[in-house]
């Protein structure tokens, strides 16, 4: 599709692909906005249930208009009857690939998020949508525009939301009893039995999930089956978050097994009610960033080629750390809320310092603002991809490639070695004063030749004769 007009966008690049869509990487050929297109594959365009799922994330996105929820541009079906979503492209990573490179988050961060996840979602409760498959794949972390260094949340992939009857197009899916759907690391209890008593409480059940994820580094809940995992959700308690890791404040522990309990009724009844009692766990300053600012400064053009999340990958394997949410019982989400880009953050542009006026006599000049800190860019890919990258100093994992990232500058090297199961081990070194950009064909283990079989043994418990060789008469056992 590449160099095609879908809208009134042309099809750049193409970002990723899924196991339900493919996702492009699109411009408006007059005014150059940048934009990222789903499109559902032709074949499951013949569902009109799977149409309407899929169409569900641009009526309720349009709906809510929030800053915390990814901006829908344009919907409809291609010539070849494919139906496509024009959304807004963002720059940053999915929250998953955030845990998944840092472990955990610092607790003012966790909050943080959580505090505007909430706001979001409450936009969207208040409009009478429940997202009902929230997760961190579907949570992208992008640069804030109102304070330097300030992160914000969109919320993605309102596939398999669940609208209201009073919402305008809330009669347009309907849902039997005892249909499981949604990811099962993160579905509420009510999700998990299939009964029609699911409502805004559910997403307060997955925030504290995900909230639980950032402070600790693993969701409450992990299994290799998804038949376990919704158990757990149903009848186990939760270990209490300090038990994973000690640093998190009592007071936004009780805000996260609040979250988690099994009955709905126990839960905060409301996302609002929720942001009061972050705010009150005194982890951190809880405020969505402002919205009504200039734009952000020009940013300057990705050298490297934009690169499709990880999430998207999952829609047909595993998740990392034993989760799996395929099977027969699951309306899976359409796709994975990291088919939108996934692209290393770009330093803004420097503009020169303005030229200083002649100060007055005896007036002492302004000091300069102090420059910003150097960094360098870590860019570090193999073949096959999805190796680990290991520092050699202490043995973290870094994360895996395609590896991106922006480091601050410093002198020396930093020795670091790439893994890869059945893979020879590829050690080198980045100049840290420089970045390095690097690929590496891994070279295939060869797998040890098998060992010969003992001889069998004869009637009577002993070693086998051994074959005779030609030309040699040998004794004849008696």
């Amino acid at each position: 599709m590449l160099n095609q007009t879908v809208g009134n966008y042309r099809i750049v690049s193409l970002l990723g692909e899924g196991g339900m869509g493919t996702v492009y990487l699109a411009q408006h050929p007059g005014i150059g906005r940048k934009a990222a297109i789903k499109v559902l594959h032709p074949d499951l365009a013949r569902s009109p249930d799977l149409v309407t799922r899929f169409f569900n994330e641009a009526r309720a996105a349009n709906t809510i208009r929030h800053p915390g929820i990814v901006e829908v541009y344009d919907f409809g079906t291609l010539p070849d009857g494919a139906t496509y979503i024009t959304m807004e492209f963002l720059e940053g990573e999915s929250l998953s690939a955030r845990l998944k490179r840092a472990g955990r988050l610092p607790p003012a961060t966790a909050a943080q998020f959580a505090h505007q996840t909430a706001s979001a979602l409450a936009a969207a409760h208040a409009a009478g949508i429940v997202h009902r498959d929230l997760k961190p794949d579907n949570i992208f972390v992008v640069p804030g525009q109102d304070e330097e260094g300030r992160e914000q949340i969109k919320i993605l992939d309102f596939g398999i939301a669940k609208l209201s009857t009073e919402h305008p197009g809330g009669s347009g899916v309907k849902t039997r009893t005892g249909t499981v759907m949604g990811t099962p690391v993160y579905m509420s209890p009510e999700q998990c039995r299939g009964t029609k008593e699911v409502d805004h409480r559910t997403d307060i059940y997955a925030l504290g999930i995900i909230l639980y994820e950032m402070l600790c580094g693993q969701p409450p809940f992990v299994s290799s089956g998804y038949g376990e995992l919704i158990h757990m959700h149903i009848g186990t308690p939760p270990a209490p978050p300090r038990t994973h890791n000690p640093g998190i404040p009592a007071e936004l522990e009780a805000v996260v097994l609040k979250l988690l309990a099994k009955d709905a009724g126990q839960r905060y009844q409301s996302m609002g009610e929720l942001q009061q009692a972050l705010k009150a766990s005194g982890a951190g300053t809880m405020s969505y960033p402002r919205v009504d600012v200039a734009p952000p400064a020009p940013r300057s053009e990705p050298s490297v080629q934009t690169t499709f999340s990880t999430a998207a990958s999952m829609i047909d394997g595993p998740t990392p750390k034993g989760r799996r949410w395929g099977g027969p019982a699951l309306v899976i989400g359409l796709l994975a809320a990291g088919a939108i880009a996934s692209i290393a953050r770009m330093t803004p542009r420097q503009k020169p310092p303005p030229a200083e006026p002649s100060a007055a006599v005896g007036t002492p000049p302004s000091p300069r603002a102090p420059a910003p800190p150097a960094s360098i860019a870590v860019r570090i890919t193999s073949t096959p991809s999805g190796a680990r990258l290991v520092r050699e100093s202490d043995g973290a994992n870094l994360g895996v490639t395609p590896f991106k990232e922006t480091w601050p500058k410093a002198t020396g090297t930093e020795k670091m070695r790439l893994e890869l199961d059945g893979f020879r081990p590829e050690p080198f070194a980045i100049p840290l004063e420089r970045g390095v950009e690097l690929t590496f064909p891994l070279t295939k283990l060869v797998e040890a030749a098998p060992k010969p079989k003992p001889h069998a043994l004869a009637p009577h418990g002993g070693p086998s004769p051994k074959p005779k060789r030609a030309g040699k008469s040998e004794p004849v056992p008696l």
